[in-house]
């Protein structure tokens, strides 16, 4: 009994062929860059031809074939979509691809022939493609507990496609805590206690990257600072001036609410309360607030709208009557 089994374990190792059994070599790369599959081969191994497999695609996508005594190697592509972007480079005849896109990514196969044996050594491979991160982006957001504390929620974000992304703060203290697998830093404040900057850092496989020092207050008793407002517009012939009006605030946290004074009919509210388009006209409210506010406090800016049409104060009809007006008037000054 014990020697059949045995003698079955020889036979499926046999079959399978050497390194089949190996678990597969993860390789990362970089979208849009190049990544190498290495064969490793053992010294003293005589290949004669190697078959390059993508479970992604039927059959082979390449194939290289050694002749003896130092001659030149034949390497041929098979598959269209990796067409222009495989080849062969080492010693070992290891296979590099080219402008990886995230298509690529996926399970690989090496089928080894040797010259001295009959049978297939076969590699695996597990490829990852990853892109390189961008700055994260920290939201902050406030809340005050019952006992005067001061809780700080700073959430960071990072744009990725193609794999995890690991999260870390600097610094950590006995005043801080790490969530959601390390995307958000909670603070907790006492009255008294001093400034402290937070820097994000988010890593992958192929890159890293840190946000701006983020400027935690040293307690929620701030109301936020006071907006600055940017404006465009636009004048027409009957005088109408189209205004688009932003409020901007620095660091703005989630609970921060903007809103607009005047509005008036036909005025619109966009992207979150901070922008506002409306159509003026001369005898319409000449200045437009716009108030930030906080769980603890408010500010508020305001602009004036006349320089912005200062060109539309008269329709254009009425503009042509009144500059004809002013010029009869010179014509009968003259007279006298």
């Amino acid at each position: 009994m014990g020697f059949s089994f045995l003698w079955s374990l020889l036979l499926l190792g046999l079959l399978i062929g050497p390194g089949a059994s190996r678990a597969p070599m993860v390789v990362t790369g970089t979208l849009g860059g190049s990544v190498t599959l290495p064969l490793q081969l053992q010294d003293g191994q005589q290949v004669e031809s190697i078959s390059w497999v993508s479970r992604s695609v039927p059959g082979a996508i390449a194939t290289v074939t050694l002749v003896e005594a130092g001659g030149p190697d034949t390497f041929h592509q098979e598959e269209s979509r990796y067409w222009g972007r495989l080849s062969v480079v080492g010693p070992d005849r290891s296979l590099q691809i080219s402008h990886l896109n995230w298509a690529d990514a996926g399970s690989y196969r090496a089928h080894i022939n040797l010259r001295s044996s009959r049978l297939t050594h076969t590699r695996e491979y597990s490829l990852h493609v990853y892109e390189p991160l961008a700055q994260p982006r920290v939201t902050v957001s406030t809340r005050i507990s019952g006992n005067g504390h001061c809780l700080i929620i700073l959430t960071c974000v990072a744009e990725s496609r193609g794999g995890t992304v690991t999260y870390s703060w600097a610094p950590l203290g006995p005043q801080t805590t790490v969530s959601h697998g390390g995307s958000v830093l909670s603070v907790s404040l006492r009255p008294g206690d001093s400034v402290l900057n937070f820097t994000c850092m988010v890593k992958n496989p192929v890159s890293n990257s840190s946000s701006l020092p983020i400027l935690v207050p040293p307690s929620c008793t701030e109301r936020p600072q006071e907006p600055k407002i940017t404006a465009s517009s636009q004048i027409m012939k009957d005088g109408t001036c189209f205004i688009t009006l932003a409020c901007l605030l620095d660091q703005a946290g989630e609970d921060v609410q903007y809103s607009w004074d005047p509005q008036g009919q036909g005025a619109v509210v966009s992207h979150g309360g901070t922008t506002l388009s409306i159509s003026w006209r001369s005898g319409v409210s000449d200045s437009y607030h716009c108030t930030v506010k906080n769980p603890v406090g408010q500010s508020s800016s305001s602009i004036s709208i006349k320089p912005l049409c200062s060109g539309s104060f008269l329709p254009c009809c009425l503009r042509k009557e009144f500059l004809l007006f002013l010029i009869l008037g010179a014509l009968q000054i003259k007279q006298i």
